[in-house]
This record gives structure tokens, sequence and C-alpha cells, in this order.
């Protein structure tokens, strides 16, 4: 069993002196047939820079909505069937959540969550200082944040909680649509606060979101080869025949799912959440050229690039390898794939492979990205393109 523990706060204040924020919640359906459901016009009320559109993460969701040709590939390209519902569920959850809007509070709590996740790049990690290391206890993120909405009289509306892990406790042999351990927690919360409704109904919403979770498995009984047992090779997550995968800590995918997300769940740092919130609430967006961002290297020198996709990118992980003759912590190129990329994409810029050296680039995969910030007095909210580690 997963151990946890809450950060406690102070005992909750009584009603608010200062200003009361306004609170609206909303769920929908996003994989059923298409709803008709109108695009509600609210005006300049909601903006590109005052939403940010963060799904709940899985592994195991309906493909094809993508706008980016990498994911497109993969899933034989666009699909209406699958955009429609996801666009109308996400109109109607707004809908819904506009509403509600009502007077309200936040309160926020923290606690540690050990037993539910491992590291799934532990050689990698090593590569970082040791005095970096050092202040840390484990080499993955094991903090749970919670943020609870409440009105004005402390009855519950939703909550927000983020966890670095990653939600593939459905593995890749699945072929099921799924929410996963991310989902599953938010329906064990949305059940006991949601007393005698069907799932997805009730008003009281609850969202588990992923922090930091780059190299963060759920899959605690760690790698192994499939056809022997034994644990696959540290270096390059590799076996000598069949694909290494991790696994745990059920006994099947279903048990894991269920394992994982009711630690996750941990109902108690919702109910010990007292820590209230207050200030004022900021918000920013940005489309941002990477190109024209500098690093700061050392003292001499600064350097700027594009983004890419290297080699042990299309390795995979030991939550899910990929099918061709790649594998993780590669430092040299394939002739025959490096062939395939100069003819589909072009040669890489001699400034852009030495600036990834030694990894070698499989792809460039562009170069301008959207990034997002909101505040709520001292909580950030922050939504990137990608996965922190």
């Amino acid at each position: 069993m997963a151990t946890g523990k809450a950060l406690t706060g102070p005992e909750p204040s009584l009603p608010p002196t200062h200003e009361s924020f306004l609170i609206g919640v909303g769920r929908a359906d996003c994989t059923g047939p298409p709803a008709d459901i109108p695009l509600l016009k609210y005006g300049d009320l909601y903006r590109q820079d005052n939403v940010v559109l963060s799904g709940t993460h899985t592994h195991s969701g309906p493909a094809g909505y993508f706008q980016y040709t990498l994911f497109m590939i993969s899933c034989k390209g666009f699909m209406k069937e699958s955009i429609e519902p996801l666009v109308n569920g996400i109109v109607k959850s707004i809908d819904i959540a506009h509403s509600s809007i009502r007077p309200g509070r936040i309160f926020r709590s923290r606690g540690e969550l050990e037993d539910s996740s491992l590291n799934r790049s532990p050689h990698s990690y090593l590569n970082n200082p040791e005095s970096e290391r050092h202040r840390y206890k484990w080499n993955t993120d094991k903090q749970v944040l919670v943020l609870k909405f409440t009105d004005l009289d402390g009855d519950g509306i939703g909550m927000l909680s983020w966890f670095a892990v990653h939600a593939v406790s459905m593995n890749y042999t699945n072929r099921m649509v799924s929410s996963d351990n991310m989902g599953y927690a938010s329906y064990l919360l949305e059940q006991d606060k949601n007393r005698g409704q069907l799932p997805g109904q009730g008003g009281f919403v609850a969202g588990f979101s992923s922090s930091n979770l780059g190299d963060v498995s759920p899959n605690t009984k760690g790698p192994h080869c499939m056809n022997t047992g034994l644990p696959c090779d540290y270096l390059n997550s590799s076996c000598p025949t069949k694909q290494c995968g991790a696994f745990g800590p059920g006994a099947d995918m279903f048990e894991s799912t269920r394992i994982i997300g009711h630690n996750i769940y941990m109902k108690e740092l919702y109910g010990t959440a007292v820590e209230e919130v207050t200030g004022v609430l900021h918000l920013a967006h940005q489309w941002v050229n990477m190109t024209d961002v500098t690093v700061q290297i050392n003292a001499t020198h600064t350097v700027s690039n594009t983004h890419i996709m290297e080699n042990s990118f299309a390795a995979g992980t030991t939550d899910g390898g990929g099918d061709l003759n790649f594998t993780q912590g590669a430092v040299e190129g394939d002739p025959f794939w490096d062939g395939i990329r100069d003819a589909l994409v072009g040669v890489p810029s001699n400034q852009t492979q030495a600036c990834h050296h030694p990894k070698p680039i499989l792809f460039n995969t562009g170069e301008i990205v959207d990034v997002q910030i909101i505040t709520v007095g001292s909580v950030a909210v922050v939504a990137v393109p990608g996965e922190m580690t």
C-alpha cells in the first residue's frame, strides 16, 4: 500500500474579510457521439489569454484531433468523429461552469505520496549535479498539491490536484478508451462528494492534473524483460531479444490502475485543505518563437535553437517501447533513418546538431510554441506544451 501524509496548516478562518473569488465548475462528455450543443457567445469574456485548456493526462484516449503532423502519422490522420465530441464537450463544460458561477473561496493543502511512482530514467537522473540531487529526498517529486474550491458557506464546489506521475497504468496493450489512474482518482472523489449520482453527474467536479511527470512511471515493479523476467539493461532499458516493459503494482493493468488511482485520490488532503489562498488574479499567454530564446550556457556562451526529437524518443520508454531499432540513450545516428529524415524534412543545420550534441537528431519538430501562466495570490499555474522532468 502507498503511504501518504498531509501537511496541514492553520484552522479555517472565519468568513473572509477580503474579496471572494467567482468560482464555477462543470464537466461534459468528450468521448461519445457529437451532441447538438450550440457554441454559446460570451463576447470577450473567455479569451485565449484567460482560458487554460488542459485535459486529464492519459495515453488511452481517442486520437485524430491533433494539429501536429508527428501525432497525426500514428493515428491515420484527422478524424472528424474524434474532434467534434471533444470540442462540444469542452464548450458544454465551460457553459455549465459559467452558469454555476458564485462567490467562493480557495484553500490549499500539500502532502507526500510514496510507493506510487518510479523514476524510469534513473541513469539519466544521475547526470544531474550531485549538489542538486542532494537537495531532494527522492529521484522523483512525491509532493501532492490540492486546491479546494468552496462557496462562501464552506460547501465544496470542486478540486484541482497535481501529482507527478504518468497516466500509463493502462499499458500499451490496452485498446479501450480510459482516463487511467488520474481519471479513476477523479471518479473516486466525485462519487464521494456526489452521493447517489451516476458517474459524471452531480455538482462537484474533481480534476487530477499532472505536474513534473516527465520521467515518472506508475509501474512500480520496475522494468523487466518480457521473455526472462530479468531486469532490463540499466543504461538503455533494453533486452537481448524481447521488449523491456514495466508493470505493477497490481497483477494486471486494471488492478494497477485501481491501486495507483486510489493512492492519488488521497481524500484526506481535500479534507485538510485549510490554508486559504488570497490575493489578485493575474494571467498571461504568449506565442514564443524558440529560435529567438537564448539560454546562458556559461559565463561566455549563450545558445538559441529549435525543437528536435532525438533518436531515443523513438525508442519509447519502459512503459511502452517503440517497434523499431532504436534504443534509449543513443548517442549515434542511424544511416537509414538519417536518410529518411533528410529526404522528408531536410538536413539539420550545423548549429542545431552542435547544440543538441551528442544526441542524434531524428526530426526537427517546430519552433513556435504557446505558453501560459495564471497566478492566484501565491499560487501559480503554468501551462506549457511539454512534460517537465
